[in-house]
């Protein structure tokens, strides 16, 4: 068997594959090198905070000017909030010149790094607090242990949920969307993996596992190229024949060489990125938390999907109609590349029986190649469009974006449509190849 694998391997095809796989992993490196984009990054998210806040002031001005009767109670509410949003935009703003004055410096000196996480965490939690009487108080612990002092406030605490709580249009959803990102935010400083956010290995490693990877959208059209050039040559130079001979496993051994080829060329095209930038940045930050569709793991539920991709850190989700993190859970990187691995292993191998599907069902050479092209054409649009997703195995997502809820079907439902197509496209391939073998006695 190896030396059929190394046989394969020294095809040229295996070459322009390995070549093609390599040029779309480490066209991603530069993203994940160092911050320096990060620091545009941030200062448009201060300078967006400082835009809402400044707009939500004005709002809340104009409505108090608008109430004609107003208890001295209600003033005291009204006033706090108000305090409260002033206080937001010059935190902001703060945040904003921090990044302005020293850049990507930010990242690399100590003092630095803990001026924008206090700006950025008591801005979440004064944010709980507008939004839910005492709402950062399960967190204080924490933040105390971190050696993070209260900020210097002028408004009280306990009184702006009484504005804020009534304002939101969502405040269910807005409230979950700040505890996650207060929840990421602590793991991140618990861990001190907060300096490897948007860089290094891994975060390299779960880009090239989501639906905006180029690597990831590619898997199967290669996949499918790969193994429909090998079986070709293999038939064409009589090889399947004589292994047909020779061979009482022959079938079972020509999946596993496949299996086995194309898998190696993946780790190695991945591999060999993935070990330059952790050289260059270390190889911690293999336990950052990532949202996951938990609740619909072992369902044929999937998550709704709004038309707002968004991309936070190593998360990825569909946004609800206001912009909020829908109804997911954090989960380390580790146990998900884990969750991962299953989906990803049953895809090469539902591939490999199209491939083989596509060679021995059709005796003309014409229609093994038409039959793939055929099979890619499918996967595109099946890709792009809902086209009976819960049945369709060309609809499949990549593995990660599959377990955070933007595939087009949950994990459950995935892996049952890699199971069952497997079965029967191995069941009809085995037919057509004993029928061919009846056919040469």
């Amino acid at each position: 068997m190896s030396l059929e694998i190394k046989s394969v391997l020294k095809n040229k095809v295996s070459a322009v594959i390995f070549f093609i796989l390599l040029v779309l992993n480490m066209v991603q490196v530069p993203n994940y090198m160092g911050h320096e984009y990060d620091v545009e990054q941030n200062m448009n998210i201060f300078e967006t905070q400082i835009q809402q806040y400044q707009r939500a002031l004005s709002d809340i001005n104009l409505q108090y000017m608008a109430v004609k009767h107003m208890s001295a109670e209600e003033k005291v509410y009204w006033n706090s909030y108000q305090d409260y949003l002033s206080w937001a935009i010059d935190n902001a703003k703060a945040g904003w010149n921090l990044f302005n004055k020293y850049g990507k410096e930010v990242f690399k000196n100590k003092g630095l790094i803990k001026r924008y996480n206090e700006i950025t965490l008591w801005d979440k939690l004064y944010h709980l607090d507008a939004l839910k009487k005492n709402g950062d108080q399960k967190f204080m612990r924490q933040v105390h242990k971190l050696g993070f002092e209260e900020a210097d406030i002028s408004f009280e605490q306990s009184r702006i949920f009484m504005i804020g709580s009534q304002i939101s249009q969502n405040k269910k959803e807005e409230y979950r969307t700040v505890e996650l990102s207060v929840q990421e935010q602590l793991h991140q400083l618990e861990t001190n993996t907060e300096q490897y956010v948007g860089k290094g290995p891994w975060y390299f490693l779960a880009h090239q596992l989501r639906i905006d990877s180029s690597f990831a959208y590619l898997f199967m059209p290669l996949c499918l190229v790969y193994c429909v050039v090998v079986l070709m040559y293999e038939k064409k130079t009589g090889v399947f024949e004589l292994e047909q001979l020779n061979d009482v496993h022959f079938f079972v051994h020509i999946q596993v060489k496949l299996f086995i080829a194309f898998l190696l060329l993946m780790i190695a095209s991945i591999g060999i990125p993935f070990l330059l930038l952790g050289i260059s940045n270390g190889f911690a930050g293999w336990d950052i938390w990532l949202l996951a569709d938990t609740k619909h793991f072992f369902s044929f539920k999937r998550m709704y999907h709004t038309d707002n991709y968004v991309i936070n850190n190593m998360s990825e989700y569909y946004a609800t109609e206001l912009g909020f993190i829908p109804d997911l859970s954090f989960i380390p990187l580790w146990k998900a590349l884990i969750i991962s691995l299953p989906l990803i292993l049953l895809k090469l191998e539902l591939y490999i029986q199209m491939a083989m599907f596509c060679v021995y069902t059709f005796t003309k050479t014409g229609f093994n190649y038409l039959s793939g092209i055929i099979c890619i054409i499918l996967y595109v649009i099946s890709q792009r469009m809902d086209l009976i997703s819960f049945i369709n195995p060309f609809s499949i997502s990549p593995s990660l974006s599959v377990l955070s809820g933007c595939g087009m079907q949950n994990w459950l439902n995935s892996i049952c449509i890699c199971v069952v197509f497997i079965f029967v496209l191995l069941f009809v391939n085995f037919v057509s190849v004993r029928q061919k073998d009846k056919m040469s006695l």
